[in-house]
């Protein structure tokens, strides 16, 4: 039996210096609620971690006070005030995933808004003023995880485009630095689907260990060695790709169908990956998009898992 994960040292400083801040500044702030957020707020930091707080103030104050950061106990306090209406309207984008093909302007103002949206799911309140039972519902917290995914499968397709030309044109080593980035964005995407906040990539091992208190991410071995120069024609090492964010995608758009089968005609190829929208499934490859059904899609993901696998 392994012994109970105990929190690092710095880790409990902070905590605690967070706590006295947010007490100093509710009593500085008549009427607003002090919340921890960010990266500190998941129990995560390392020996220079500042403390990231919002003072949400209520709307008959005015407008949100400019705050300067701090200093407690040597350790940075970065604090930002925003109003109740401000943290509603945040919320309101998390009623429902509401992106289409045909109509991406909501997933443009999301992704806009997306560093805020994280801070918001990950806020733990300190100080608090008012009645809110709390900072999000689950049906709340499940649509973050949606757009979150969206977002990250949007990036992965960028890399993607820029990784297909890149290899195209012969510039290997401006494509391994691109694979390195796509790496980091599939591990993202797969942490987001088991649960996890859109963190900062350095906070990424953390995220995927196995440690007792994050049982629920499972180690992701890192992606295979690319050999660029077959890439454009047939590349098997990036049907890992397309299976691991498949799967990411499909774990929470779940559906107990069977695999239709599928001709491919290409679809499998270098390029190609999956993005889930509330109107349906889809392939995508630089401008080209093919709408899939769900039992076509799991179709086409267990093609990629078996190319993955050769």
């Amino acid at each position: 039996m392994t012994d109970a994960w105990q929190p690092a040292p710095w880790l409990q400083t902070r905590l605690k210096v967070a706590e006295q801040a947010a007490a100093e500044l509710a009593d500085e702030h008549f009427g607003a609620d002090v919340w921890l957020v960010g990266a500190l707020a998941e129990n995560l930091a390392h020996q220079q971690s500042d403390v990231d707080l919002f003072v949400v103030t209520p709307d008959d104050r005015g407008p949100a006070p400019e705050l300067r950061s701090r200093l407690t106990c040597g350790i940075r306090i970065d604090v930002r005030a925003v109003t109740k209406t401000t943290v509603h309207d945040w919320r309101t984008l998390l009623e429902a995933f509401t992106v289409s093909r045909d109509d991406i302007e909501m997933f443009r103002t999301v992704r806009a808004r997306l560093s805020n949206l994280t801070l918001l799911r990950t806020a733990r309140p300190l100080a608090r003023a008012s009645d809110q039972a709390e900072i999000l519902a689950p049906e709340q917290r499940a649509t973050y995880q949606r757009w979150a995914l969206a977002d990250r499968c949007e990036a992965a397709a960028s890399l993607t485009e820029d990784l297909l030309g890149l290899a195209q044109a012969g510039l290997y080593p401006h494509a391994d630095l691109v694979w390195d980035q796509l790496a980091r964005v599939v591990a993202q995407a797969e942490t987001v689907a088991a649960g996890a906040p859109l963190l900062g990539e350095k906070w990424l091992p953390s995220l995927l260990s196995s440690r007792d208190d994050a049982a629920r991410f499972t180690p992701v071995p890192a992606l295979p060695e690319p050999r660029w120069v077959s890439a454009a024609a047939h590349s098997p090492f990036f049907a890992s790709v397309q299976a691991r964010l498949a799967n990411a995608l499909l774990s929470l758009w779940p559906a107990d169908v069977e695999p239709e089968p599928l001709d491919e005609a290409g679809l499998g190829s270098f390029g190609w990956l999956p993005q889930r929208y509330s109107d349906g499934w889809f392939l995508r490859r630089g401008d080209a998009r093919v709408p899939l059904s769900t039992s076509r899609m799991r179709a086409w993901r267990d093609a990629a898992a078996r190319r993955a696998r050769t």
